[in-house]
């Protein structure tokens, strides 16, 4: 029996070399130079940050994680809905519905990213204003993102292009983009207007309460729900050792200023070549179930991306090179151990994302909602790992 393919996509190894480099390259360069902007402004006040605000440190890899994790399991989701016909438009109730639990569902592992920083760093006064700040620009964020999701969702399948192929890599590396500098532009705008950053905080919460009375949420829905903050609240708590281990190596990394710029592109690129393995994993198991997964196919997507991680990681490098030299005023140079060790790195979270999707399928969780979730947090995990042992064999430690 032939099982059902997703539209746009091709079954034989040529075909999925082509495929990514004409869909996934793109999309991944993309992506490389959005994560550049929320690099140079975390290079440009990590310092800062690292001296009066420690606990942004701590949660600041899940909060990237978590906006990744949310609507990347939002264009998986309406991925499936696509293929399997249940929306057709941006404007459909069911993508308004999608933006909600995305919101909503960042609260519960927010707030335990939070508690944690808040007893490793200390210093309530300033954990209570850090939470607003988190908590206001995450409804801000999430209202962009959401419709953004939907929007490289939507748009690529009418165009008989593979949304899986280019839309989780894109909505993840734009929520760090956007992330990083709203986190430290609210800073910055509470530190020089307070009264402003109120308003602004007001004025945010007064728009999730009007999205929350548009959407007309279902059991199916408040699954979904359950599904992915039971998830996240999981994977906040592992996120958290990400966090922590990034601010008690931030001294160390501060010494190596471009691994601070090369932080976010790292953490993102990485988890971006897992999300499109799960994604990809997650439509055909909704498609064909396990057989559809359990074929050559599958290791021609793995293998034709595996082919393009050298090229990311150079560029990865040599970009942060000249962000530090022209923008940071700093000399700084290609980094080998990152070239070579980075697609050993991508190889193995790409597995571990197959993994998971066909764990999730088989014990009745949804892999659209579980799987990108938990391979992302994994590659942060990873990344920073990998991103402090660079720091420390450069500075000789």
């Amino acid at each position: 029996m032939l099982l059902p393919q997703a539209v746009g996509t091709s079954r034989t190894f040529r075909g999925k070399v082509k495929e990514a480099f004409t869909l996934a390259f793109p999309a991944l360069l993309l992506c490389l130079v959005l994560d550049f902007v929320g690099g140079t402004v975390l290079g440009a006040n990590y310092k800062d940050l690292a001296e009066n605000y420690p606990i942004i440190l701590v949660i600041l890899p899940g909060l990237m994680d978590l906006r990744g994790n949310i609507f990347g399991s939002m264009a998986s989701r309406l991925t499936t809905a696509l293929n399997l016909g249940h929306i057709t438009s941006i404007r459909d109730k069911e993508v308004t519905n999608n933006v909600l639990l995305a919101i909503l569902g960042s609260k519960i592992p927010l707030i335990i990213l939070w508690t944690i920083g808040l007893f490793e760093v200390g210093n309530l006064k300033t954990a209570l204003l850090v939470l607003l700040i988190v908590i206001s620009s995450a409804i801000f964020i999430g209202l962009i993102l959401g419709y953004s999701t939907a929007l490289i969702t939507v748009l690529p399948y009418k165009k008989g292009v593979d949304p899986d192929m280019i839309a989780a890599p894109l909505i993840t590396s734009v929520s760090d983009l956007i992330t990083i500098p709203t986190l430290v532009y609210f800073v910055l705008l509470y530190e020089k207007y307070p009264s402003g950053f109120y308003f602004v905080a007001v004025l945010m919460f007064i728009m999730l309460l009007c999205l929350i009375r548009v959407a007309d949420i279902n059991r199916g829905h408040r699954r979904t729900f359950g599904e992915v903050a039971s998830v996240l609240t999981v994977l906040a708590l592992i996120e958290s050792f990400a966090g922590s281990t990034l601010e008690s190596n931030s001294k160390v990394i501060s010494q190596v200023l471009i691994l601070s710029v090369m932080y976010p592109s790292i953490l993102d690129s990485v988890g971006n070549f897992s999300s499109i393995i799960a994604a990809k994993t997650s439509t055909k198991l909704h498609l064909g179930g396990t057989e559809a997964v359990k074929s050559i196919e599958t290791l021609h997507d793995i293998g034709s991306l595996l082919i393009i991680t050298p090229l990311i990681a150079y560029l990865t490098n040599g970009l942060a090179a000249l962000v530090e030299r022209y923008i940071l005023h700093q000399n700084a140079g290609i980094i080998w151990k990152f070239i070579i060790g980075y697609p050993f790195i991508v190889l193995l979270n790409m597995f571990i994302a197959l993994i998971l999707a066909v764990i999730s399928y088989k014990v009745n969780l949804d892999p659209d909602n579980t799987t990108i979730p938990a391979v992302t947090t994994i590659s942060d995990v990873m990344g920073t790992l990998f991103v402090v042992y660079l720091a420390k064999s450069i500075i000789g430690i």
